[in-house]
C-alpha cells in the first residue's frame, strides 16, 4: 500500500534564495529616487539672482 496524501511542506526556500537578487535592486532604486527628489527640490528653490536678459534689441 502507499502512504496517504497527507504531505506537509515544512519550508519553501525560494524566497530566501531570491533575496540576494532583489535587495541590491531595491537599494539602487532607492538611491536613484533619493537623488532625483533631491535634485528636484534644489531646482525648485528660490534663486539668489534673476537671470539677466540676453535680448539684444532692448
Amino acid at each position: 500500500m502507499t502512504a496517504g496524501a497527507d504531505v506537509v511542506v515544512l519550508a519553501d526556500h525560494s524566497l530566501l534564495l531570491a533575496i540576494p537578487a532583489f535587495v541590491p535592486a531595491f537599494v539602487v532604486a532607492g538611491v536613484v529616487a533619493y537623488i532625483a527628489l533631491k535634485d528636484r527640490r534644489n531646482r525648485d528653490g528660490p534663486h539668489s539672482e534673476e537671470p539677466a536678459s540676453t535680448d539684444q534689441d532692448d
